[in-house]
């Protein structure tokens, strides 16, 4: 994967000018639509699409809290993250996974609608504590504390997927 910052010519750190972002993606997606090269070579035409989906790409990860993170990390350790191979030491957390994933089963299994929103929120500011915790590790270039930090949000992210998909049935 190539550097996203350096594609968007932006310094790599969690905070993002979603404004300068946006501007930057916009030229540059103008400079190598394929579009633009209809008229050339389909080698030329490969590349541009190429170069168009790694903008894309570039774009999604800047614009997510996690991958940024763990772009970052990336652009720092040289270290590419196997997420297939990978698994959190940390226990405590673990039991928190358990303990929230029980706790949405009992709270669909009584279709208590107060106790989703409750819970969406609990949840909601574990994920904020988590990205300024994140930001944190980052801004002192503690990288592996940052990717278990990172490891965490994942599971929240997904956590919250799962609240909305409860939410959905429930209403």
């Amino acid at each position: 994967m190539t550097n996203p910052f350096s594609l968007f010519n932006l310094p790599v750190q969690f905070e993002v000018d979603q404004a300068l972002l946006s501007a930057r993606f916009l030229q540059l997606q103008k400079q190598f639509h394929p579009d633009n090269f209809a008229t050339q070579s389909a080698q030329e035409q490969r590349l541009a699409m190429q170069q168009s989906a790694e903008i894309n790409d570039a774009l999604k990860t800047l614009k997510d809290p996690i991958l940024r993170a763990e772009a970052i990390i990336q652009v720092h350790t040289g270290e590419i993250q196997d997420l297939e191979q990978k698994s959190t030491q940390d226990v405590a957390f673990l039991m928190q996974q358990l303990q929230w994933r029980e706790q949405l089963d009992e709270i669909e299994s009584n279709k208590d609608n107060i106790a989703l929103d409750e819970f969406r929120n609990e949840i909601e500011a574990e994920q904020k504590v988590l990205l300024q915790q994140i930001e944190t590790e980052l801004t002192q270039s503690n990288w592996q504390a940052a990717q278990v930090t990172a490891d965490k949000l994942r599971f929240v992210k997904k956590l919250i997927e799962q609240i909305e998909i409860v939410e959905e049935k429930l209403f």
